[in-house]
């Protein structure tokens, strides 16, 4: 066997029938391309959408069953989830990650309340392999460059506050309960089913038109990584649970601090995009910061995993999905739906 085949294979998922998965928060961005990604890897997916969600992004879920469930109802919580059995469940079910999004008490209802329903469902299945809670990089705030997962946290927002409680519930329920459950502490995650509003989805978009979105300083950065390593981190988790230690916590993005400049560099070698931009045409915000890239070393030695894809292969991917789906371009313009529920 070559080198790297056996950890290729191992984004593909266990080697069981038709493995189950329960995926929450399938009509937010992540959670889309999860269903996906599994899906076309033959397993059979559960997409949890809230009750009176609707998303643009729902025709992604053609392979998956959709079941409608409210997170905040737990005995809803229970019944679907004893109901559907899974192998593996994963939580992207999140609210408050956008400037939009500033109802702190659903922040906490969401993110924690209906992560715990979903927990404690969890832990009266026999045989469920794992649950993956996908958490933030700015669980760490201000402490943001390359911190390991033992790092102290110095959230600095309700998002990300409730983001560090879902961390230590997930931890709690694996230390007390002996669930096997870790979280994965996403950065700067882009690529298709993005929300329009974003960084890269409006980097793209303009640059069709030889134009640059509002920008704010070059010099602040992000730890890009593409969503289909992200995928592939939660699918080499799920694979290798039973090695892993319960309550593990791993950071998933590159590594690399990429300034805006950075980016705004390679977007014009990869979409030929003359003009200048214009620095500072959008307000600084409080969590933007000028070194903010994360650490993936436990990732890799744990997991096997690193991101592959490489920035210009990245927006070349997402540029092109974007002139292949226009339909999709233009439902997300009328069918903009606030948080991954």
């Amino acid at each position: 066997m070559q080198a790297g085949t056996e950890e290729r294979r191992m984004h593909d998922g266990p080697r069981t029938a038709q493995p189950k998965l329960l995926v929450t928060g399938a009509c937010g961005f992540i959670g889309a391309n999860l269903c996906h990604y599994f899906a076309e890897r033959g397993w059979r997916v559960y997409a949890i959408a809230g009750p009176k969600g609707r998303s643009w992004r729902l025709p992604a879920q053609a392979a998956a069953t959709v079941v409608r469930v409210d997170l905040l109802d737990a005995d809803a919580v229970c019944s679907a989830v004893q109901a559907i059995d899974p192998n593996f469940i994963v939580n992207c079910a999140a609210f408050g990650a956008y400037a939009s999004q500033q109802d702190a008490p659903r922040i906490y209802q969401v993110n924690v309340l209906g992560l715990r329903n979903l927990l404690e469902a969890a832990r009266r299945l026999d045989g469920l392999g794992a649950v993956v809670q996908l958490g933030s990089s700015s669980e760490y705030g201000a402490n943001c460059q390359g911190p390991a997962e033992t790092a102290p946290c110095w959230p600095d927002s309700d998002y990300a506050v409730s983001k560090v409680a879902a961390t230590a519930l997930t931890r709690l329920f694996a230390h007390k309960h002996g669930l096997r459950a870790f979280a994965l502490r996403l950065y700067s995650v882009y690529g298709p089913y993005e929300d329009m509003s974003r960084l890269i989805p409006q980097l793209t978009l303009k640059a069709r038109k030889g134009q640059w979105p509002p920008l704010v300083g070059r010099d602040i950065s992000r730890d890009f990584v593409y969503v289909d390593d992200v995928c592939r981190a939660i699918a080499m988790t799920c694979e290798r649970a039973p090695q892993l230690l319960s309550g593990d916590v791993f950071n998933i993005g590159s590594g690399v601090c990429c300034t805006l400049e950075d980016l705004v560099l390679c977007a014009q070698q990869v979409f030929g995009v003359q003009r200048a931009p214009v620095w500072g045409s959008m307000p600084q915000r409080h969590w933007d910061h000028t070194r903010w890239y994360g650490n993936p070393t436990h990732a890799h030695t744990t997991l096997g995993w690193r991101s592959e894809t490489s920035l210009r292969d990245g927006l070349q991917r997402t540029m092109a999905w974007v002139e292949d789906h226009p339909h999709l371009i233009e439902a997300a313009r009328q069918n903009t739906v606030l948080g991954a529920v």
